[in-house]
């Protein structure tokens, strides 16, 4: 039986600049590392409820009597909360028993925007469904912009908001917004904000640097309180012109992405219905019956599987490096042409801010190069990820130079598509001998290492070609030492995305399983009826836009001659392909387990969490078993 994983409200006075007063300030912490294996987000079951329900009766009290001027919550580390426990949810079989808890949480939440005095969220991580739902309820959101997601995802997960969101959001954002967040998100690949997008689309007040983060928002809170910062608020009323248009987008969204297959989207639009005219009990009453019915659908279950998949899978995978063992990396350098290498360099820019030089012999070739690492920068800059400052800063530690001897000082050397065996010999030899190299390319880690003199500080690493999810970093050990694999892996783990670990293999393995699907639906039906052919399965990125551009990136090829018509059996034939292509991997050692075939693909956003993973879904089909007999998933 799981147990709750308790989130406790830890309450102190902090007295305000400028005669502001004194504010009650309450962190939540649930006691587990920030990071590693051991660590959980920060989440709400019955006994943080209570817990942080008994904090607000004091806090309350004292705001009565003029103690205290106001009341803030903050998170710790890298999270504010993530919401309810889903853990401790799928045990729940007892629909009573889900409403009792559903209800406590929004009755708990909502008396953040009731108390005596005005309430702020410092949103300092990562605020996600129910943890983003009690930031709406306080009456001033601060923002990191170093939180490293904000979102609404319920529907992706099988549910609904069900704390106060379906109510909150549309009086503060307007209803198109609501259901960008609440239905549009969720269902496009599960897209997540980042914290420049939500700012932008009104979630918080402001935008602050994470250093010194709690300082700052405690200073702007001092300012809100003593009238020198002013928060100007869009009256409900204004957005009564938006509710058609929006409600007709959302229920078209709700159509092409689901075709009826799931329930929980469906839900969420009838309470954006409802919300439309309705009183805020009856909306919260509403939330928490369909959240109740949701909690025992097959959906949900799959669903929970899918998300503890992904938030497990890759921190405690067997193969994965002892990062204990890595060395420091200050500074990266960036040889050979190609987009892998270069994606890979700008995600080390956006991510960590970390230098990069980059080298090849040609001085065309070495300015095409660093133009394109200057426009990926830009890329992030335009779509919000990271700011003007910080794009500024990016471009700044961009270095570039024809001859090796630039990469004298970088501790790891990105060796990119186009890097040949002697720009490698060069490049190993104009550094010192504990840099570390990282092949990013097509070719197995094992054959570019062969020609080094030093083949044990060399890394495979593989970048999905993926649509909008960022996917899991593949990292292929091959030959390599266990300080050159540590080290490696540490760099990856420092930009947020999960690593994989894989055996050597040529090309991305993610794209090959994409591929084989794909390619084998191409084989059976004309382009145009892909996303047709896969309706039944909901998928969150449409087939027809996967395939484009897997064909762009040279991945899939078009059959010749194409097929005129689609053959009945179409999807099955794509399914049972898929089923074989994953046993063959886990066969041949290059995937440790089907369960890493489950998360390359969900991390990636093609395929649905409502199915569970890939290999669950291709055993309860019986399309494993028909497929020669082949059993990939793990769950019997």
């Amino acid at each position: 039986m799981t147990t709750e994983t308790v989130t406790t409200p830890r309450p102190r006075d902090v007295v305000l600049p400028d005669g502001a007063g004194t504010l009650l300030l309450i962190t939540l912490e649930n006691g587990l590392p920030p990071l590693g294996p051991a660590m959980r987000p920060t989440t709400f079951g019955p006994e943080g409820l209570d817990r942080l329900d008994a904090v607000l009766d004091r806090a309350a009290a004292r705001a009565r009597t003029g103690e205290i001027a106001a009341v803030a919550v903050t998170g710790t580390a890298f999270m504010f909360s993530t919401g309810a426990d889903l853990a401790l949810a799928a045990g729940v079989t007892d629909r009573d028993e889900a409403v009792r808890t559903l209800r406590r949480g929004h009755q708990v939440f909502r008396r953040l925007g009731e108390l005596p005095v005005p309430s702020f969220a410092f949103v300092n991580g990562a605020a996600v469904g129910g943890g983003l739902e009690l930031a709406l309820h306080c009456g001033y959101r601060t923002l990191s912009r170093g939180a490293p997601v904000v979102a609404l995802p319920e529907c992706s997960l099988g549910l609904v908001p069900a704390w106060g969101g379906a109510w909150l959001a549309p009086r503060l954002l307007g209803p198109d917004t609501t259901v960008t967040l609440m239905l549009e998100h969720p269902l496009s690949a599960r897209r997540m904000l980042s914290p420049v997008e939500a700012h932008d689309l009104g979630l918080a007040d402001v935008l602050l640097d994470p250093t010194r983060f709690l300082d700052r928002s405690l200073a702007w809170a001092a300012e809100v309180l003593t009238g020198r910062q002013t928060v100007e608020r869009t009256p409900p009323d204004t957005f009564a012109g938006q509710w058609d248009d929006a409600l007709a987008r959302a229920a078209d969204l709700v159509e092409t992405h689901t075709h009826g297959a799931v329930p929980a989207p469906r839900r969420a639009l009838e309470l954006l219905e409802l919300a439309r005219t309705a009183p805020r009990e009856e909306v919260l009453t509403a939330a928490e019956q369909a959240a109740a019915d949701l909690f025992v659908t097959p959906e949900f279950h799959s669903s929970l599987y899918a998300f503890q998949l992904t938030q497990s899978r890759a921190p405690s995978h067997p193969a994965r490096p002892d990062t204990s063992l890595a060395r420091p990396v200050r500074g990266v350098g960036l040889i050979g042409d190609g987009e892998d290498g270069l994606r890979f360099a700008a995600l080390l820019l956006e991510k960590l801010r970390m230098p990069v030089t980059v080298c090849l012999p040609d001085p065309a070739a070495c300015e095409a190069v660093t133009g394109r690492l200057r426009g990926l920068v830009d890329e992030a800059r335009a779509a919000g990820r990271i700011s003007d400052l910080d794009a500024g800063r990016c471009a700044g530690g961009i270095t570039a130079g024809t001859a090796v001897d630039v990469l004298a000082d970088t501790d790891v050397v990105v060796a990119g598509p186009g890097a040949d065996g002697a720009l490698l010999r060069q490049a190993e030899g104009a550094v010192s001998e504990e840099c570390v190299l990282i092949a990013v390319g097509p070719r197995p880690a094992a054959e570019v290492a062969a020609g080094l003199k030093h083949p044990g500080r060399l890394v495979g690493l593989g970048l999905p070609a993926t649509v909008s999810a960022p996917g899991v970093v593949e990292l292929a050990r091959a030959g390599a030492t266990d300080h050159a694999y540590a080290t490696a892996g540490a760099l990856v783990a420092r930009t947020g995305l999960p690593l994989l670990p894989v055996g050597d293999h040529p090309g991305v393995v993610a794209d090959r399983l994409r591929g084989t699907f794909l390619g084998a639906l191409l084989d059976r039906a004309p382009e145009e009826d892909l996303d047709t052919v896969c309706a039944p399965l909901a998928l969150p990125t449409p087939p027809s836009v996967s395939a484009r551009l897997l064909l762009r990136a040279g991945i899939l090829a078009r059959p010749t001659p194409p097929p005129t018509t689609t053959a009945p059996d179409a999807l099955d034939h794509a399914l049972t392909a898929l089923a074989r292509d994953i046993g063959a991997l886990v066969a041949d050692g290059v995937l440790a387990a089907p369960a890493d075939a489950d998360l390359m693909l969900l991390a990636s956003g093609e395929w649905p969490f409502h199915l569970g993973g890939v290999t669950p879904y291709l055993d309860r089909s019986g399309i494993a078993e028909s497929a020669g007999g082949a059993t990939p998933g793990e769950r019997r």
